[in-house]
């Protein structure tokens, strides 16, 4: 595409000179962090820490307090309560001092080192401190607001020279001898002067033309030279330095990129263009733009990723961003080949295997997510802020795990704190913002690990580390520019957290800021897959409001969170893109919902309103749960059966609580519950039977009852 349009005039002497800048000497991004830009330092496929479901419970049928109708899963063990480590250097923790971040790291990262896992034997391997000094960062990726469809891919040309086609006798017989001749940084360079324009630079490699950089006299708006260069159907990308500063913009399909001169306000672009570099059509313009657009735009930056592995099937990080894209949109398996591709090429990058951990971890391959994990942190001694990211993500999966590790992973979470914390004053924006990022999600997995751990003085220390995620997450809002997602995601972990904590913290503070962070974000993303799991995640998070105010016996709250989350969730859990799991979650809570009504407040009717609406979920998902849910979903129909019962629906109630014994027989053969949690099932089916005058069966029944309870006594 010949890009020479005699659209300038004669202008004055040249006001404005920026260096040459050849496609040889480009330094393309290739640290996680377009965050700078777009708004997430995190770079990484987050593990999220079990929500909801993860606190439901099972319901028997002969609950009758004003106990909850269930206990958050998974329970815990309720051990003897111990003292919560203290940081180190302190002889002893009181109750007025429990486990507590340090009071200044969050809001001015520099003035502490955060909290410090004593030397002891269970502390994780001895990490080295970050080094002093941080390489300047190269060039990474700044969101620009402009927006096209797909176009084809082609090198402009400029006066019928095309870099990367044209070699250096086409050009001579094309534009004559040069005006000059150079060698700058060992490259052969002409110097041409076509009209309108004085200065035309022409560089070569191995004779081949390898980039044109054209100097205008003065400086145009970019969007005029883009409209004049027929480029304003081309989605551009902004570049900026390692400090932020907006360079110039990259149209990739063509190969262009725009110079602007400096700007006069301090972190805002001038938008004027200065010179027009034209170069080969390259992989690394589709990747910048790419990751600047990921969270915005996630199918076309997907379709910029292709492009560039069609154009270098060895560029790691093309492959590696893919990877996240993919795991984002639910496509776990082809995330980990991804992964497996960018770790192929570049084994040493320890961004990759954190990645490849994360989407483990969210498989919950735990096993295989922990070894990936220690891989990586290896190798990530010389980068200090992905160092953090993979301590804090060791921790999120050691609390996540079947039988979570809370002392081990609070070691990790207060390690990262500790090596995050300086690098939060970075000047280095994507440094800079990684670390805040992980200084949140550190503060919220230790927060995590005393909620739901034996500590004692969790009430105390428990909010002091969920008000600290915050202290920084409304920084990056208000310091750093960015949206206000850090705070929507600190309000549903510490949902999450208040969980374990078993009603003893009231959830409204953080149930109210999800709401009003998580309706603006949704509010900001019409008619997007991203407002669809802001939304499944705002409904997520009411649900653990419902199970906070349940186990607190504030019956009317729950109900009140309940149908807000149930308005959130009940469209997610219908669309398409819906899995059998998401939906089974909404029965979950329907079930919940009925469980505040007949146990909480004995209204059975009530009750039934909801089950009914509970039960084609569950049937529908029965064949594709886990054993291990088995035991559950049978304490659950027994549960119902109650309410059926006391309601005068005695075939419905009968038909329902053999089915919960049958899952439970099912998940006692395999293991996964104790055969004496038959005895109360089979007792009310013997109640059942002798009312309704059959005797024999009712015997029948005892004797089950009797059997199990005999079996546990044994």
């Amino acid at each position: 595409m010949c890009l020479w349009k005699n659209w300038w005039v004669a202008y004055a002497s040249i006001a404005a000179s920026i260096a040459l800048v050849p496609s040889s000497t480009w330094a393309w991004e290739a640290d996680p962090t377009a965050a700078a830009a777009r708004g997430d330092g995190s770079s990484s496929v987050e593990v999220v820490v079990q929500q909801g479901a993860a606190g439901e419970p099972a319901t028997t049928a002969n609950a009758s307090s004003d106990e909850p109708a269930s206990s958050p899963e998974p329970t815990p063990d309720r051990p003897a309560e111990v003292a919560i480590p203290a940081p180190e250097g302190t002889a002893e923790v009181s109750d007025e001092s429990p486990l507590t971040p340090p009071a200044d790291s969050a809001a001015t990262p520099a003035q502490a080192a955060g909290p410090t896992a004593d030397a002891t034997s269970d502390q994780p391997g001895t990490l080295a401190d970050p080094p002093g000094t941080l390489a300047d960062p190269p060039l990474k990726p700044v969101p620009d607001p402009r927006s096209a469809g797909i176009v084809p891919t082609e090198t402009a040309s400029f006066n019928g020279i095309t870099p990367g086609v044209s070699s250096l006798n086409e050009l001579q017989d094309a534009w004559g001898p040069p005006k000059e001749v150079a060698n700058r940084n060992a490259q052969l360079m002409h110097l041409y002067s076509i009209e309108p324009f004085e200065r035309v630079e022409v560089s070569f490699v191995k004779d081949r033309v390898s980039a044109i950089v054209i100097r205008l006299d003065r400086a145009f708006p970019a969007d005029l030279v883009a409209e004049k260069l027929e480029l304003s159907d081309i989605q551009p990308v902004l570049v900026s330095d390692e400090l932020g500063h907006v360079l110039g913009e990259s149209f990739p399909e063509r190969g262009v990129l725009f110079a602007f001169e400096p700007s006069e306000t301090a972190g805002t672009a001038s938008m004027n263009v200065v010179q027009i570099i034209l170069e080969p059509v390259s992989p690394e313009a589709f990747v910048l733009r790419a990751e600047t657009h990921m969270d915005s735009r996630p199918n076309r930056s997907i379709h910029d990723l292709e492009q560039a592995i069609e154009l270098d099937p060895e560029n790691a990080r093309a492959h590696w961003l893919r990877a996240r894209l993919l795991a984002v949109g639910g496509d776990s398996q082809a995330a980990l080949d991804a992964c497996a591709e960018a770790i192929r090429r570049s084994p040493e990058d320890a961004q990759y295997r954190l990645t490849r951990a994360q989407i483990l971890g969210q498989l919950e391959r735990f096993d295989e997510a922990i070894v990936e994990a220690e891989q990586a942190l290896a190798t990530s001694t010389t980068r200090p802020h992905v160092k953090a990211q993979v301590v804090c993500l060791l921790g999120d999966l050691l609390s996540s795990q079947p039988e979570p590790d809370y002392h081990r992973a609070i070691q990790y979470h207060m390690e990262a704190v500790k090596t995050a914390d300086p690098l939060a004053v970075s000047r280095h924006p994507a440094v800079r913002i990684a670390a805040k990022e992980v200084l949140i999600d550190a503060h919220l997995g230790a927060g995590h690990d005393i909620a739901w751990g034996p500590w004692e003085g969790k009430d105390k220390a428990v909010p002091r580390w969920l008000d600290q995620a915050a202290t920084v997450a409304k920084d990056l809002t208000d310091a750093e520019g960015l949206s206000v997602e850090p705070q929507f995601r600190v309000a549903t972990r510490a949902l999450a957290a208040l969980v374990g904590m078993r009603g003893k913290l009231e959830p409204d503070r953080w149930a109210e800021e999800a709401l009003r962070v998580g309706q603006q974000l949704v509010a900001a993303t019409p008619g997007s897959p991203q407002q669809d799991q802001l939304r499944w995640d705002l409904g997520m998070a009411l649900y653990d409001a419902v199970q906070i105010c349940q186990m607190r016996g504030d019956h009317e709250k729950a109900l009140t969170y309940g149908k807000r989350a149930i308005a959130y969730l009940e469209p997610e859990a219908a669309s398409e893109q819906a899995s059998l799991a998401d939906t089974y979650l909404l029965g979950r809570l329907y079930f919940r919902m009925g469980a505040i009504h007949a146990v909480g407040k004995q209204d059975h009717a009530a009750a039934i309103y909801w089950f009914e609406k509970a039960i084609p979920v569950f049937q529908q998902s029965a064949d594709h749960l886990a054993q291990t849910e088995f035991g559950r979903l049978g304490e659950t129909y027994v549960s119902m059966g109650v309410s059926f019962w006391e309601s005068e629906q005695q075939d419905r109630a009968v038909r329902l609580t053999q089915r919960g014994v049958e899952l439970m027989e099912q998940a006692v053969q395999g293991g996964a519950m104790e055969r004496s949690a038959l005895e109360i099932p089979y007792t009310n089916l013997a109640t059942m039977a002798r009312h309704l005058g059959k005797s024999d069966e009712a015997d029948q029944y005892l004797l089950e009852a009797k059997r199990h309870k005999q079996a546990t006594l044994r």
